[in-house]
């Protein structure tokens, strides 16, 4: 397989035919798949070295004990998580005898590849868990607490499924997006390749998704649509978009990208309509500075109760 390929793959820039190619390649052999993580190591050492060289020389030290204890917690879990941004220093994994825990703190991004080959990309806030041993049940079954965007492995004996809080995503191998912030009142799932089914698990009422459709929740109920951009799912990248969503739901997902509480106080802006792009990295009071000039509106942030008011 050529190497260039594979970084391209593994950088989130390769075309739908690609992705397919190196999937293709890395199912043919245990050695394919070991190559692909080896990269993936690769890629993240090279990332964190650029950015360690960007950071002041009194948290060189810091940054590197904790580069140090992920690298051995990699090598004992035999998984691979690299980090997309130079501030990323308090990803952590929990490990015990069933499952084993991922989780990204605020402001930042992460991924990793499972047991069975599947790429999992975990956004900001957010939480997977998943068997620490590897998939030996009927059904690879993980639980995710947030947002994350899944390359699944084909196996047809085996489905995988996604556990959110309310509803479950059932798929064999695929590539699909799901937002499912605990306590938000958001869900959404968005299929990007392959066929998925969302379902409530209390009752089984379920909605199959086709390539570029999504399903979302609006008044507890599951609607589907379609979509034709792949700017929602930008956040892989460090860049979030919005596009014509009501400023209230931008302020819903700006809580959960920054754990952060934003109350609003000015109901007259609420469905104004948002659209624009922000880096991950800028943070949240340079997203509202943007915001306030285009919408017209006024904040207060309070540092010590962690909160944005705004009228």
């Amino acid at each position: 397989m050529d190497a260039k390929l594979l970084n391209k793959y593994i950088a989130g820039d390769a075309l739908p035919e690609e992705k397919k190619e190196v999937i293709r390649w890395m199912k043919e052999s245990e050695e394919n798949r070991e190559q692909l993580m080896q990269l993936h190591r690769v890629y993240n050492a090279t990332i964190w070295n650029g950015n360690l060289q960007a950071e002041k020389t009194e948290n060189k030290k810091p940054v590197m004990r904790y580069l140090w204890a992920s690298i051995k917690i990699a090598a004992v879990v035999a998984m691979v998580a690299f980090i997309i941004h130079k501030e990323y220093q308090e990803y952590r994994i929990e490990h015990s005898a069933e499952m084993q825990i991922m989780t990204v703190p605020a402001g930042q991004r992460a991924s990793l590849v499972l047991a069975d080959g599947t790429i999992v990309w975990l956004n900001s806030n957010s939480t997977l868990k998943y068997p620490a041993t590897g998939f030996h049940s009927k059904e690879r079954k993980v639980i995710l607490e947030g947002e994350g965007y899944f390359e699944v492995a084909h196996n047809e004996k085996h489905p995988f499924i996604v556990e959110t809080e309310k509803y479950d995503i059932r798929v064999l191998g695929t590539t699909f997006n799901v937002s499912a912030y605990p306590n938000s009142g958001l869900f959404e799932t968005s299929l990007i390749e392959g066929k998925v089914t969302v379902y409530q698990p209390d009752t089984q009422h379920e909605m199959t998704l086709k390539p570029h459709e999504k399903v979302e929740v609006k008044d507890g109920k599951l609607y589907k649509e379609t979509f034709s951009s792949d700017n929602d799912f930008l956040w892989r990248m460090g860049i979030y978009s919005f596009k014509d969503e009501p400023l209230e739901t931008v302020f819903r997902k700006l809580e959960q990208y920054y754990e952060v509480k934003i109350i609003n106080k000015n109901e007259e802006i609420a469905s104004r309509p948002c659209t624009g792009k922000f880096r991950q990295k800028e943070g949240i009071e340079h997203v509202m500075k943007v915001l306030q000039k285009y919408v017209k509106f006024n904040y207060i942030q309070d540092d010590e109760k962690n909160q944005i008011i705004i009228y």
